[in-house]
């Protein structure tokens, strides 16, 4: 064989080889490209499904931060109003120990002042059990004088409380 038929011939495998080579490529590849093809229809429905749900789910997602933003800010109004009663309650509750206090010196102060006029005044013949026992009645009547003016005060600061968080007027009411 001549040189130039030992080259056809060489050239003719080497184009064999790269034919079948590309054949068998080709034959390989069409599985993976209708696979492609199955994944590429899958892709694109998944896109229509969230291009379709998408938005409402966003909007959903927008309107529960929003109404939880306003919870949110209704608690912190409800703490403060909480918080705003408790320091007006311990207000009142000092006011009334004040009161208490001041009544049970006013009554401290009457019974002695009582006390005094009684042991100034002249031994006469009757024991001193009728006059401590009096004494005892007035100071009994000035206490309770005195509770029910602090409860009356009370209570006209809960009903004033309560006239104001209804109509928002003050009313004192005796």
């Amino acid at each position: 064989m001549s040189l130039s038929d030992q080259a056809f011939y060489l050239m003719a495998f080497i184009a064999f080889t790269t034919s079948v080579a590309f054949t068998s490529m080709v034959i390989a590849a069409v599985p993976t490209l209708s696979a492609m093809g199955r994944a590429a229809v899958s892709l694109s429905k998944l896109a229509d499904t969230a291009r379709e749900e998408l938005p409402g789910t966003m909007a959903a997602i927008r309107l529960s931060g929003m109404e939880i933003s306003d919870l949110t800010l209704e608690l912190s109004d409800l703490s403060q109003e909480i918080a705003d009663g408790v320091n007006k309650s311990a207000k009142a509750v000092q006011a009334a120990k004040a009161g208490i206090w001041q009544i049970g010196s006013l009554a401290r102060q009457q019974t002695m002042s009582m006390i005094q006029e009684r042991a100034s005044l002249p031994v006469i013949s009757f024991s001193l059990q009728p006059v401590v026992s009096g004494a005892a009645r007035k100071t009994s009547h000035a206490v309770g004088q005195a509770t029910k003016t602090i409860m009356n005060i009370i209570n006209q600061g809960e009903m004033s409380s309560e006239n104001n968080d209804d109509s928002g007027t003050d009313r004192l009411e005796m």
